[in-house]
């Protein structure tokens, strides 16, 4: 599966102007909703590869990422902190989990997951029958 093939998938690889990894972004807000649609909000960029005076890494194309749930099936997660910071995101066709028992809708081969690949805070899996992603540019508002 590509960032294409949902919605909102093409502005964002416009906007970063490759496949983010979203290493290292951090986890603003999960809101999770037993009807409608569920929202994940991720803080991204692209790594330049350049480091500024002070040694750290040259951060680019900032943006606040919503990842928009649809009949969320299933989902694990694990870990919770003032700051979840994740590995990697994967957005990928559902794999299977040993977890059908769990599935709150039918299981069918075009369900979508998102992973969250573990560093520091929150990880996990969320399984849906819909994604769509939009995006705002910019950084989040310091508190």
């Amino acid at each position: 599966m590509q960032y294409s093939d949902v919605t909102g998938g093409d502005e964002l690889l416009a906007w970063f102007g490759e496949v983010p990894s979203f290493h290292d972004a951090e986890i603003l807000s999960l809101s999770l909703q037993r009807t409608g649609a569920s929202e994940l909000k991720i803080h991204g960029w692209v790594m330049t590869g350049e480091v500024d005076p002070d040694g750290y890494c040259v951060l680019d194309r900032h943006a606040i990422v919503t990842f928009r749930f649809i009949d969320i099936m299933d989902l694990q997660l694990d870990g919770f902190s003032q700051q979840n910071v994740i590995a990697g995101l994967r957005l990928q066709r559902a794999t299977d989990r040993g977890r059908t028992g769990y599935y709150a809708l039918p299981e069918e081969e075009d369900d979508i997951e998102v992973e969250l690949l573990p560093c520091y805070g929150l990880d996990g899996f969320i399984r849906a029958k819909e994604v769509a992603i939009s995006l705002v540019p910019g950084q989040p508002e310091k508190r």
